[in-house]
């Protein structure tokens, strides 16, 4: 992942990019795990159907940042 904002971020830019990204890439992290472990007291299924859900809707976002690469 650090080398695809290398290739989009300028040389000025990249420091203050990788500690957004990480940041955010952290709290979002901790966010579905707390999520996760809630669904998995409940309910296996709504533990997987999450997990499937949350892996189809990152699919728009894999596809953007590879559309920027090429741009």
């Amino acid at each position: 992942m650090r080398a695809v904002i290398a290739g989009i971020v300028s040389a000025d830019k990249r420091a203050t990019a990788y500690g957004i990204f990480n940041a955010g890439f952290g709290v979002f992290w901790f966010l579905g795990s707390a999520l996760m472990g809630t669904l998995y007291d409940a309910s296996i299924f709504s533990l997987t159907l999450f997990s499937v859900l949350a892996q189809l809707a990152s699919l728009p976002l894999f596809l953007l940042v590879q559309k920027a690469r090429h741009d």
